[in-house]
């Protein structure tokens, strides 16, 4: 596709400009997933935040099912009003992989192809015409598994592929572990995309380069430290806001009492 060319081209030549600090095929995928997710980090806030949101806010999601079950119109708007008082997006947990995906299909075209897009004064160009496939802990990264001729062989591609799917539910279980099951639709939605999502990468993976799978692997890793920092950062402004609602609560209902010493005076006058 002539549209993918541009991000395979960019690709293809921040790869290769990796490389050549690293001299490892499988490091500069890895290097150039993590700069991909720095670059969408403002994306990947919103929607951890939005779906943080959307756990936090069962409790109200609940009692507006219950003040409005007879009626899924009025339903519907006051979920809509909520969901726009409190900055929830419904489809922001699907936003970054609709934006990841001309990244994943250049990516595709880069390690299939990579003469093609890979600069060819790089190393990484002169050492691809050398040698036929370049191994990242024993694993060809421009083939994928299925082309694995020896089951033997295949172990460490499983392995790598076992991790893609572990770390993705892990990362779906970071924001989902608080909330228990949900009556709202939208929510069941979600949970049932958070659960689906990482068998769906498990099972493609299976014919997808393995250098693709390293590039899922290494996102996965990057947004559980994201998320869990995200959410750390996102708990501790709640506590304060809480503490400091509190304290103006007690600031109203008990006033700033007078000074002992002048009520004495007073009473010495009186």
């Amino acid at each position: 596709m002539a549209i993918l060319e541009p991000f395979a081209l960019a690709i293809g030549f921040l790869l290769s400009y990796v490389y050549d600090f690293t001299l490892s095929y499988g490091f500069a995928i890895a290097i150039l997933t993590v700069i991909i997710n720095v670059i969408i980090f403002p994306l990947t806030l919103r929607q951890t935040r939005s779906t943080k949101r959307m756990q936090d806010a069962q409790s109200d999601i609940k009692k507006l099912q219950k003040q409005h079950k007879d009626n899924k119109e009025d339903l519907n708007k006051a979920m809509a009003a909520m969901y726009k008082e409190k900055g929830i997006n419904p489809l922001g947990c699907i936003l970054p992989l609709i934006i990841q995906m001309p990244i994943w299909f250049a990516l595709f075209r880069v390690l299939r192809e990579p003469l093609e897009f890979i600069p060819a004064s790089s190393i990484l160009f002169k050492d691809l015409e050398v040698s036929t496939s370049l191994t990242f802990f024993n694993m060809d990264l421009q083939i994928p598994p299925s082309e694995v001729a020896e089951w033997i062989d295949r172990v460490p591609y499983l392995i790598l592929i076992l991790f893609v799917i572990l770390t993705a539910l892990f990362q779906q279980q970071q924001i989902t572990k608080k909330s228990g099951k949900s009556d709202n639709p939208q929510a069941q939605q979600m949970q049932m995309v958070g659960k689906v999502m990482p068998i769906f990468f498990g099972f493609i993976s299976w014919t997808l380069p393995t250098g693709l799978v390293v590039y899922f692997l290494t996102g996965n890793i990057f947004r559980i430290g994201q998320q869990a920092l995200i959410v750390k950062l996102d708990d501790r402004e709640e506590v304060k806001d809480e503490k400091k609602e509190e304290k103006d609560e007690d600031t109203q209902t008990n006033p700033i009492q007078e000074n002992p010493r002048k009520n004495r005076k007073k009473r010495r006058r009186k």
